[in-house]
């Protein structure tokens, strides 16, 4: 482990070599009573409690807490989970204390310890406590087993990630294994040695509860100073407020004399203070004297006379700290906890424990198309052909159940002998097809092969993509002898004998029967209906990227999903939000706030206008793509009139303009960990803006703030947008045009507007010319600067398909790094890298530069290694 060598960065492979340096000195060094040494940390005996507690580094910016009650004190070894990635790095430390009888270690970026009842605390780099806890309570001992610990000093606040209940699937549902604590500044991560609660199947076996305050905190009463003589401490003129009335005289004296008055609060033992009438006559409650036992102050009132002292209400004694409860299934947990400062921190922590962010394929990032309810093939091809001829840019389609069984498959030696439920094709729509071209030829195939050689060659240039369950359909009683089925409670959408894909044997066996689709030319899988147990979404792309490895090495592997689990970003797998349509930014920051980087929504709106605003709000999520399961397809040229064609046209347009800008998010990604979209208070924190609304604003790259203009499939306000501004000026995208930020604005919009804001110095790589798919970028680069603020942009260039950014980086990729200087007005860049271009490289480069008075375009220039463009 200590040889490793990190794809992503050469350095990492010195820090290994000092993490080892490191733990060889741990454990030479000074032994503490009742604790031992391991690879990356320490690890405490039997305690109080009956456990062996262990604390370790447990990835960059992260700690493991490992609590066992079933395990020898000398075996501490870390819960295997397939969403931690094995090789990440594990950063230096020492060994520290902290009174009382607190030992641990001491990093970079905080402090974790144990001390002899199990307890534990969080420091930050500076020594302040995060969070801290009571001993681990073991419950259910001879059962399954529950470890938990009531853990203190968090407050789930603004932008957080806080699930607050078990995490469990759902369609287009799941929530995190843990959570991220704005107020605390806190993230942790559970794992359970049980893939899935015993229980509940499909859920998660842990969970971080919200915190309540604690019980019993009530503040001490503040006791009364000692009375003195309060006839001496007269003022005339004036009255009190923030009183308490004696209980001696609830309702006051009447017809009292100045002396009898200040003489019956020195008399009553919990007076402090009197008020009578200046001229003492009774007032309408015909009382004319009045004893309290407490006055916070006093104030002007001419027909009053006060006597006595003040006292000040007492501060507020300090809140209770919350308490909240950390719990997992087993006789063993891990907790992976770090300080976290910011949504940024948050995910970079969260990246580093579970693997950086795969880049899609380029075409992934372009636009999807799928139907269910096709009748024929020649019916698929002919839509392929609307799609060009009405130059709506597009890279792939999918099909639903259409295009595989559960049908009989009739010859049985049909399309290679595969058994039509689960490794075959429908044979009504495959073999032997004949295509009527607009020429009037015709193409003829014969082989599922044939057609997709068809779909994929000009003039149609489609990929193509398949929908996959996670069940048998005609491998039932092999799946059974096997042991491969999982029980009859994961039963999800259309039936049981679903697969247990945590199988190893189960994974190569599927692998190996889906190998023929790959090489017969399929692009790329959609997966349903997978939320059959936690971890079958993540396994089943495991054996899928087998099927990769088998017949495309080297290619990269993409499917799409129903639901994620950490770890699934490093294929990637993409997830949609599900069939409920809910395509709202807020609902797709969601999913970015439980760890899935690239995320689609399903447009199926039976409105026309509405259906434009669907396909406006999803040009600048991380993946787009439209769905329809039966009826008319949500495809532009089937819906509205002339007006909405060159709506739905006007936004493919700009996705496929966006690309460059784009795909180099995703190389980012994978590079440092930032998203690729974030809620703006990321960037800016929750702001001015009341009710911490940038939580729910979705912000790209940091520079760009899209409105959000639909959010269901209803038509009701489908003509009004909504966006809130972080503070400062913003420019309307490609305008001379700004607007004042904080604050929110809702507009009503004319069809073919979606209305993008963009941060003073942004730059901006984009595709210059309309093209049709994403197969045809490259060319001349349009560069667009907003003026404002000196700042930069890295733009990615490789051959967009293979794995090689991911093996040699450097030499697989072209970086070309862009630098605005707002004072001298000039764009200059760099590039570096071994990537050494293709069809789809940039070659020309013009400028745009807005500010708010004008818009200038540049000449055309050559890409050359470095440049500079001059205003």
């Amino acid at each position: 482990e200590c040889m490793m060598v990190h794809s992503r960065d050469l350095n990492h492979h010195l820090m290994r070599l000092m993490v080892c340096a490191m733990a060889s000195m741990v454990a030479a060094g000074p032994a503490y009573p009742g604790y031992s040494t391991s690879t990356h940390g320490i690890s405490l005996t039997r305690n109080s409690a009956g456990a062996t507690i262990t604390v370790e580094v447990g990835a960059e910016g992260l700690f493991r807490l490992g609590v066992a009650f079933s395990v020898s004190p000398t075996d501490p070894t870390p819960i295997s989970s397939p969403s931690l990635d094995p090789t990440r790095v594990m950063p230096p430390f020492t060994p520290t204390t902290r009174d009382p009888g607190f030992v641990g270690i001491k990093t970079s970026y905080g402090s974790l310890l144990a001390n002899g009842t199990g307890a534990f605390v969080l420091l930050d780099k500076a020594g302040g406590v995060l969070v801290s806890s009571d001993e681990p309570l073991h419950s259910d001992v001879s059962g399954n087993g529950t470890i938990s610990y009531n853990v203190r000093n968090l407050s789930p606040q603004g932008n957080g990630v806080w699930p607050g209940a078990q995490p469990c699937l759902g369609n287009g549902q799941f929530a995190p294994p843990y959570i991220w604590d704005a107020g605390a500044k806190v993230f942790a991560y559970a794992v359970s040695p049980w893939e899935y609660d015993p229980d509940k199947i499909h859920c998660y076996p842990a969970e971080f509860a919200q915190p309540s305050w604690a019980l019993g905190a009530t503040p001490p009463a503040v006791a009364a100073a000692a009375s003195g003589d309060t006839c001496t401490e007269i003022k005339n003129g004036t009255d009190v407020s923030g009183e308490t009335r004696s209980p001696s005289a609830k309702n006051g004296l009447k017809n009292t004399t100045l002396a009898s008055c200040c003489g019956a609060c020195n008399t009553a033992t919990d007076c402090e203070a009197w008020v009578r009438t200046a001229d003492g006559k009774p007032d309408g409650s015909g009382m004319n004297c009045w004893l309290f036992s407490h006055v916070d102050s006093t104030n002007p009132r001419g027909d009053r006379t006060f006597g006595g002292t003040t006292q000040p209400p007492p501060p507020s004694p300090p809140s209770p700290p919350p308490v909240t409860g950390w719990s997992g299934k087993g006789h063993q947990m891990d907790w992976y906890l770090g300080p976290a400062s910011s949504g940024y921190d948050f995910l970079g922590a969260l990246y580093n424990l579970t693997g950086a962010p795969a880049v899609p394929p380029r075409h992934g990032m372009a636009f999807m198309a799928t139907y269910w309810g096709y009748k024929s093939m020649q019916e698929v091809e002919g839509y392929m052909h609307e799609w060009r001829n009405g130059s709506y840019p597009i890279d792939s389609f999918i099909m639903d159940y259409d295009w595989f069984g559960p049908d009989p498959c009739g010859d049985p030696n049909e399309q290679g002998g595969y058994a039509c439920g689960d490794f075959g094709y429908r044979g009504a729509f495959w073999a032997n097809q004949s295509f009527v071209q607009a020429d009037g030829t015709t193409v003829v195939t014969h082989t599922a092969a044939d057609v997709l050689k068809h779909f994929r060659a000009p003039p149609l240039n489609m990929r193509f993509g398949g929908i996959r369950k996670p069940r048998s359909y005609s491998n039932v009683n092999l799946s059974k002898e096997s042991g491969w089925l999982l029980e009859a409670g994961s039963n999800v959408g259309a039936g049981g004998n679903n697969w247990n894909y945590s199988v190893a044997a189960l994974r190569d066996w599927y692998a190996k029967g889906h190998e023929h689709f790959l090489a017969d030319g399929l692009s790329y899988w959609w997966n349903d209906e997978g939320e059959t147990q936690w971890f079958t979404y993540l396994y089943w792309n495991m054996a899928q990227k087998a099927q990769y490895a088998a017949v495309k090495p080297n290619q990269r592997h993409f499917t799409i999903n129903r639901a994620f689990q950490p770890g699934m970003q490093t294929f990637p797998a993409i997830t949609w939000t599900g069939d409920g349509q809910d395509c709202s930014h807020k609902n797709v920051l969601l999913f970015q706030k439980y760890g899935q980087l690239y995320t689609a929504c399903d447009m199926t709106s039976p409105d026309a206008t509405t259906l434009v605003r669907q396909y406006q709000n999803a040009v600048f999520l991380p993946i787009m793509r439209v769905h329809q399961m039966h009826g008319v397809p949500r495809f532009p040229f089937l819906w509205g009139g002339v007006e909405h064609q060159v709506a739905f046209r006007e936004a493919l347009n700009t996705r496929y303009h966006f690309l460059p800008y784009l795909y180099s998010l995703a190389h980012r990604a994978h590079r440092t960990n930032l998203p690729i979209i974030a809620p703006a208070s990321y960037e800016y924190g929750i702001g001015g803006l009341a009710g911490g609304v940038l939580d729910d604003q979705i912000m790209v790259g940091g520079d760009l703030i899209p409105a959000d203009v639909s959010t269901g499939k209803s038509s009701v306000g489908e003509n009004a947008s909504t966006v809130s501004l972080p503070p400062g000026e913003w420019y309307t995208f490609n305008t001379t045009e700004t607007t004042a930020g904080n604050q929110t604005i809702t507009a009503t919009l004319a069809l073919n507007e979606f209305p993008v804001y963009v941060r003073p110095g942004t730059i901006l790589p984009l595709q210059q010319s309309v093209i049709q798919q994403s197969d045809d970028i490259g060319g001349q680069l349009l560069v667009q600067v907003y003026a404002g603020r000196s700042n930069t942009f890295v733009m990615a260039e490789d051959d967009g398909s293979t794995l090689d950014y991911a093996t040699d980086y450097t030499s697989a990729t072209k970086m070309t790094s862009w630098a605005w200087d707002d004072a001298a007005k000039t764009l200059t860049w760099a590039s570096v890298g071994g990537f050494a271009g293709n069809a789809n490289t940039f070659t020309t480069v013009q400028a745009q530069l807005f500010t708010a008075s004008s818009s200038k375009l540049s000449t055309v220039s050559q890409l050359s290694k470095t440049g500079t463009i001059a205003f």
